[in-house]
């Protein structure tokens, strides 16, 4: 129990004040600049550590012996570099500043999720399971909380504070880590092979496709990833802004559903952590599928009222709910069924994978939006995800 609050309370503080820090970080470029192609720049300096460092952060993970020592050394490194702005408070030390705190959080959360699974008090599936889904709420909660918080203190308080506010939350969460205890690594099922085995990204990807099951994981959450990104992320706002002309309020009600969805679905799985066997949720993401297809009937009926938004709060929550409900089954499935030697590069990947995927979604469901209406992005991205996993399972049940 003792580790367990230590670990949710070090990922609570570090999250709050990362989370209240880069909310104020892009109101200063925007405020400052007032210019999207500013804002666009700190995301993408965002992306690139991630894309570029996981499979390194990866391969340091599955080396490390001691991940509590590895965890305090990043967020001290965190709490340095947030110092940045406080010496420099200009616009090439804040792209700086998000680009190695991105770098440091690469490892991080490699780090983490590679050696939850040996965590002291963590001492079966259930366990991580409900370890993982805490985790989830924690991080959706403060995700709800922090806009909130920050465009309050945004208002009182200079940016330099913020980065105070953040360097204390490192080193708190810092300290929490310090006293982490961490079980010796599970032995994989190759180890007497593990010191000639290829350590290079395409002996990683054969591993995580050369198995039928683990591949279907990684092929759905890749698949679900880029259609979810196009067909929710990109047409939501345009739908409700351009097409529907509902009102800012209306807009934040509907994004709010999300996020409420999200934090009550990890609340019951901390309550109900489900079964624990290697078979990815087909019925979960098909439903995030059907979703968008009736988010594009909205957009497509002639007669709009304001029944609209409550339809579109209730599909924005299923979305949310469902969205989280697949996360944490499938970090947990990697989890418990990787091999040990492999799992801190399989994670690295897989998250490069993604990171690559996403900024390729946006840029082609903005080109879309330029030529067709906004219904077309969830119409097309909903028939693709659900023709795709429903070929997806019928290879899966194969290969029982």
């Amino acid at each position: 129990m003792r580790n367990r609050v230590l670990f949710l309370f070090s990922k609570g503080v570090s999250h709050i004040g990362t989370r209240l820090f880069t909310f104020a970080l892009s109101w200063y470029i925007l405020s400052q600049t007032g210019s999207g192609l500013s804002f666009s720049i700190s995301l993408l300096v965002n992306y690139l550590p991630q894309i570029a460092l996981s499979l390194f952060a990866g391969n340091l993970s599955d080396k490390t012996s001691r991940p509590n020592r590895l965890l305090v050394l990043c967020d001290a490194a965190s709490a340095i570099v947030c110092c940045l702005p406080l010496f420099h408070p200009g616009l090439a030390s804040i792209y700086c500043t998000i680009f190695l705190l991105s770098a440091i959080s690469a490892v991080f959360n490699n780090v983490i999720d590679t050696h939850l699974i040996n965590l002291d008090g963590v001492d079966n599936a259930e366990m991580l399971k409900k370890l993982t889904s805490s985790a989830q709420f924690i991080t959706s909660a403060v995700n709800i909380a922090a806009p909130s918080i920050g465009g309050f203190l945004i208002r009182l308080l200079p940016i330099q504070m913020f980065a105070v506010i953040n360097i204390c939350s490192f080193l708190l969460s810092a300290f929490g880590e310090i006293w982490l205890t961490y079980r010796p690594r599970r032995t994989g099922n190759d180890a007497r092979n593990a010191g000639t085995r290829q350590r290079n990204g395409r002996a990683v990807l054969s591993y995580m496709f050369g198995q039928k099951k683990l591949r279907t994981f990684f092929i759905a959450d890749s698949l679900g990833n880029f259609c979810f990104s196009a067909g929710v992320n990109v047409a939501l706002p345009l739908i409700v802004t351009t097409t529907l002309g509902i009102s800012s309020s209306g807009y934040g009600l509907i994004s709010s559903s999300i996020a409420i969805g999200s934090v009550l679905c990890a609340m019951w799985r901390t309550k109900a952590p489900g079964d624990s066997r290697l078979q990815y949720p087909f019925l979960q993401l098909g439903l995030i599928g059907g979703c968008m297809l009736i988010l594009a009937l909205t957009a497509c009926l002639p007669d709009q009222g304001t029944w609209v938004i409550a339809v579109l709060c209730v599909v924005m929550f299923t979305v949310g709910w469902l969205s989280v409900d697949i996360n944490i089954k499938a970090k947990t499935t990697i989890q418990l069924f990787v091999d040990s030697d492999y799992l801190g590069k399989v994670l690295g990947m897989s998250t490069s994978i993604s990171y690559i995927l996403i900024p390729l979604s946006l840029v082609i469901a903005g080109a879309m939006s330029e030529i067709w209406p906004s219904f077309v992005l969830p119409m097309s991205n909903g028939i693709l995800l659900v023709i795709a996993l429903i070929l997806l399972w019928s290879v899966d049940r194969k290969t029982v």
